[in-house]
């Protein structure tokens, strides 16, 4: 053989070379703190990723089972009815809203009818006018609450 066969590596290269491959194989016998804490990490994510697709699994086997359809209808049915609800409570408060209006209305013609009104004329400015203040509203009636959805008296809608 030739000595172009062969390289030679000055011995502190070769020495250094031993020391970082006797420290790898200890760094994989006997991992660090840090180490040791990624490897539990990486374990539990590995647990907790098959519990999630079992659960997937679980969720497909029961969606396959139910018939959709019927779980879809029981819910618009579901929706109907509170629209239907909401809907009679809009009337009862719209029914309310023009009671009070038309209360309110009446008793405003009835105070105007007791009240006369003012006629206001144009007076000297030397010689001062006698100013009154102005009546007190009576106060407003209260309000009551509407009766339940079932107790109104049926209208024609959207619903019914």
């Amino acid at each position: 053989m030739t000595d172009s066969d062969y390289e030679i590596l000055p011995h502190k290269l070769l020495s250094d070379l031993k020391y970082d491959v006797e420290a790898l194989k200890k760094k994989l016998t006997h991992p660090d703190a840090k180490a040791e804490e990624l490897i539990l990490e990486i374990e539990s994510l590995k647990d907790s990723i098959h519990e999630l697709t079992s659960i997937f699994e679980r969720a497909i086997e029961e969606t396959k089972a139910e018939d959709l359809s019927k779980t879809i209808k029981d819910r618009l049915d579901s929706v109907i009815k509170q629209n239907e609800t909401i809907a009679r409570g809009m009337i009862a408060i719209s029914d309310k809203v023009d009671e009070f209006i038309r209360e309110n209305t009446q008793h405003k013609m009835e105070h105007k009818m007791n009240h006369p009104m003012v006629k206001h004329t144009m007076s000297n400015p030397a010689m001062p006018m006698r100013r009154m203040a102005p009546q007190p509203i009576p106060a407003m009636p209260s309000m009551e609450v509407p009766a339940p959805p079932g107790s109104m008296k049926k209208r024609q809608g959207l619903f019914g």
